[in-house]
């Protein structure tokens, strides 16, 4: 198990994001379970900063360091090459109350549909 250490672009957030808390801009977050692997992934494509803890190596790769830096480009989640259990803990932490949260659900739904449409997936866009 990996704990990491999640800051925000938003150095002054405080709230909840992905199902992880933050004060003043950081968080904790580990990638024991399926939510807390899948708010890691939500964070790296949002360019925050992800520091494991422990470590002496300092960041994650590929993590920008500065937050108005977005680093490369990474690849959008693709629910193909995840178990449904993965895509489910995905779309379960990105916030629908957020426009750019709401557009990857919808992505993703729509991706899965075109795909490997597995019912139990495509199911969780009538319950929302």
């Amino acid at each position: 198990m990996n704990q990491f250490t999640v800051t925000t672009p938003a150095k002054q957030f405080t709230g909840e994001s992905a199902g992880v808390a933050f004060k003043d801009g950081t968080g904790h977050v580990d990638d024991s379970t399926k939510e807390g692997r899948a708010a890691i992934e939500y964070f790296r494509r949002r360019g925050y900063l992800l520091t494991r803890e422990g470590a002496d190596d300092g960041p994650e790769p590929n993590t920008p360091l500065d937050p108005d830096d977005p680093g490369p480009e990474l690849p959008p989640f693709d629910p193909a090459e995840h178990n449904a259990d993965e895509v489910t803990a995905y779309l379960d932490a990105l916030d629908r109350e957020d426009e750019d949260g709401n557009a990857e659900f919808v992505r993703v739904i729509r991706a899965e549909r075109d795909g490997k449409n597995r019912k139990t997936i495509t199911d969780k866009e009538a319950a929302a």
